[in-house]
């Protein structure tokens, strides 16, 4: 199974330290809208998952630094699209800014 995962671009350290990256920043506001929840702990998951090997690359750090920067764009996934959810839907209180 990991192999097939593997195959397909998933790696499964990756999606677990950006799972937790993402769910560590869920607060207690967002918990009152839980499809931005949602959207946003899959957006955290799988930014982990792509951009970990990229940053990677872009940085040269590699070993164990690599699941840090994954749990840290887990966080930065969902923080991204609560942002992008109050901006276009409007879901903080009609405040435009």
């Amino acid at each position: 199974m990991r192999d097939f995962l593997e195959e397909i671009g998933i790696n499964i350290a990756f999606v677990l330290a950006g799972l937790f990256g993402s769910l560590v920043t869920v607060s207690n506001d967002a918990t009152h809208n839980l499809k931005s929840s949602i959207a946003g702990i899959v957006a955290g998951t799988f930014s982990a998952n792509y951009l970990t090997q990229v940053v990677v690359e872009l940085t040269g750090l590699n070993g164990k630094v690599e699941y840090g920067l994954a749990f840290i764009l887990g966080y930065i996934g969902l923080r991204g699209v609560e942002k992008v959810s109050q901006k276009f839907f409007k879901e903080d209180g009609g405040n435009t800014n």
